[in-house]
């Protein structure tokens, strides 16, 4: 048989035991608090658009966004429109160097090129911009899909056809949302007929409700997807005058009345605000973005009661099982990202 006598540590021992642990989880402590990111202030943001702002689609939409993060952060808001040169550009991004700006967005794929050139002279600005890729890591490229939201909007205007003919107004035939759109009806109806005019500019387009008012009386359309920034709001009250049926674009377009069956909604205020607050929380990393329906950054807007039960219970489980699988109801997964598609039609204006 043996005897374990054990020996209780002396008093003295065990202050130093005590000692050396809270020494260490102070450390510990320490440590973490040195790596973890601080907040930084975020005093002015910046934004700039190619366009007048008050387009009520795409414009409109980045401008809001812009408002709120200045009111959430408490912070100084420029805003410059109508910017449409390099020589602009490059101008307005050395005024708001000089201002201190923290953030700098361009909503569009035509500041690439400038974003990317000025990064490296203005390290301490973070630059954000639309469709397109980033080369340093103060600049962060934001590429939102589009196909797949315009393939659901499509079989909801194909199912809500009654003439078997469906009219797109768009700027370029490249547009992801409206290629999507196209496919999207072609599955639900391959017989269903597509009557699309590309006007060749995302600016007002003075035509575009003449357009739409000669689809509908001479093409026998019914359903209306207005798919550019310039056309959509004359498009939609040509479609209404007539008593007709619309896919709303950008925004949710339901506003305008039930006859708008849904709308191909792009949050970009979501994208927005993500950036600004990890730029406030110090861990915003630059780089080229991708953003789908599956971050519930594109998305459907809400389904109009002119569309009957059925289909809206059919559009709620394809996109369900397009977010779980990436697979469309044709079993095709989308088609691959070109984050150029917006920037080879989009020809800066002569510099001036």
């Amino acid at each position: 048989m043996y005897i374990i006598i054990v020996y209780p540590y002396s008093e003295v021992t065990m202050k130093k035991i005590i000692l050396f642990f809270s020494f260490f989880f102070l450390l510990l402590g320490i440590l973490v608090y040195i790596s973890y990111p601080k907040n930084q202030p975020m005093n002015t943001v910046a934004f700039m658009f190619p366009d007048n702002i008050n387009d009520q689609t795409w414009g409109t939409e980045g401008y809001k966004a812009m408002q709120e993060i200045a009111q959430k952060y408490d912070a100084n808001l420029y805003f410059e429109q109508n910017v449409n040169t390099e020589s602009k550009i490059e101008r307005q991004i050395n005024l708001w160097a000089e201002r201190e700006v923290n953030i700098i967005y361009g909503q569009g794929s035509e500041f690439e090129k400038s974003f990317n050139k000025f990064a490296k002279k203005y390290p301490n600005i973070h630059f954000v911009f639309l469709n397109g890729e980033s080369q340093h890591r103060n600049v962060t490229a934001i590429n939102i899909d589009g196909y797949a939201q315009g393939f659901f909007a499509g079989i909801v205007a194909s199912r809500s056809s009654h003439t078997g003919n469906i009219g797109v107004i768009g700027a370029f035939k490249t547009q992801p949302e409206i290629k999507g759109f196209i496919q999207g009806a072609h599955y639900d109806n391959p017989n269903i007929k597509i009557i699309a005019n590309y006007v060749g500019t995302w600016s007002y387009f003075r035509k575009s409700g003449q357009i739409t008012k000669d689809m509908i009386q001479h093409d026998k359309v019914d359903v209306v997807y207005p798919a550019a920034d310039g056309v959509s709001v004359e498009s939609l009250l040509m479609v209404k005058a007539m008593n007709k049926k619309a896919i709303g674009y950008i925004m949710d377009q339901s506003h305008y009345g039930d006859f708008v069956l849904t709308s191909t909604i792009q949050n970009i205020s979501t994208t927005y605000q993500d950036i600004a607050d990890k730029y406030v929380r110090n861990n915003l990393l630059g780089g080229t973005k991708h953003y789908g329906m599956s971050e519930n950054i594109s998305t459907l807007g809400p389904i109009s009661k002119k569309v009957d039960l059925k289909t809206k219970n059919d559009i709620a489980t394809m996109i369900k099982h397009f977010k779980e699988t990436n697979l469309l109801p044709d079993h095709k997964k989308l088609p691959q990202s070109d984050v150029h598609v917006y920037t080879k039609q989009y020809n800066l204006k002569p510099q001036k």
